[in-house]
């Protein structure tokens, strides 16, 4: 069918805007997506159609769509085009599937080791593009970003980078996420994640990870990424993870179609 502009694809776009440009078009597009006005299932536009409607480059729609992909409103489909997809609903997935809803120090601890955190990085700053994106804040608001060491038994497993936004979780220092769950002070703030998408992927030790896994540069590491919600839809966290691949592993349950 070929594209029609209407309505649905007018979305404001301010080039002098301290929000890059492919950061608007995605959350005019999830405007869309959450409102209803694009129903899951449906067809974007071609990406040169959609870039030449909003008077951007291909790059940028490229970007955008990107972008909510990563955030699992989208779904690319190699020569078929882009199409929205719903987020999940509780009970959609299997419980813990790929530990999605657990922390850390619950998994470490259903191992029968016990759970660590140390801080390696703390600041209430700025979110990045893409951390705004995730948690569907402006580039003006403040975030709490933090890097911890976590560890089992005293041997570190995993890198995690976790952004927070300030207003909504309130008040946090360096010393309130040292060895504790981070889950579990959220949870302590009524602010216990309900959904979230994760996204695994393979990568090896750098000069950076290396030194902080005690593991040899080029070694196997799994890498997550993701985007946790409350019950009522607000983003809680944004969140990148990097385990170390001979100590750490993920379980799923698949279940076929009746």
């Amino acid at each position: 069918m070929p594209f029609t502009a209407s309505s649905l694809w007018v979305i404001p776009l301010d080039s002098a805007s301290a929000t890059p440009v492919y950061v608007q078009v995605a959350q005019g597009l999830t405007h869309r997506i959450e409102s209803g006005q694009l129903r899951p299932g449906s067809a974007l536009p071609a990406e040169r159609d959609l870039a030449a409607h909003l008077g951007v480059s291909r790059v940028t729609v490229r970007q955008a769509l990107a972008l909510l992909a990563q955030q699992g409103l989208l779904t690319r489909r190699h020569g078929s085009g882009t199409f929205v997809t719903p987020p999940p609903r509780p009970g959609d997935l299997p419980a813990r599937s790929l530990g999605l809803l657990s922390s850390f120090s619950d998994d470490v601890r259903s191992r029968g080791q016990s759970p660590g955190a140390r801080v390696l990085n703390f600041e209430r700053t700025h979110p990045t593009p893409q951390e705004a994106m995730g948690l569907a804040l402006s580039p003006s608001e403040l975030v709490y970003r933090l890097r911890r060491v976590r560890t089992a038994d005293g041997e570190p497993l995993a890198i995690e980078d976790s952004t927070l936004p300030a207003a909504l979780v309130g008040p946090l220092a360096a010393q309130d996420v040292q060895d504790a769950s981070l889950y579990a002070l959220l949870a302590a703030r009524h602010l216990s994640p309900a959904r979230a998408i994760r996204h695994l992927r393979a990568v090896n030790a750098d000069l950076t990870f290396a030194p902080l896994l005690n593991v040899a540069v080029g070694a196997a590491l799994l890498t997550t990424d993701r985007v946790s919600w409350l019950a009522d839809g607000r983003p809680i966290e944004y969140a990148r993870a990097h385990y170390r691949g001979d100590r750490y592993d993920f379980v799923m349950e698949l279940q076929g179609s009746a």
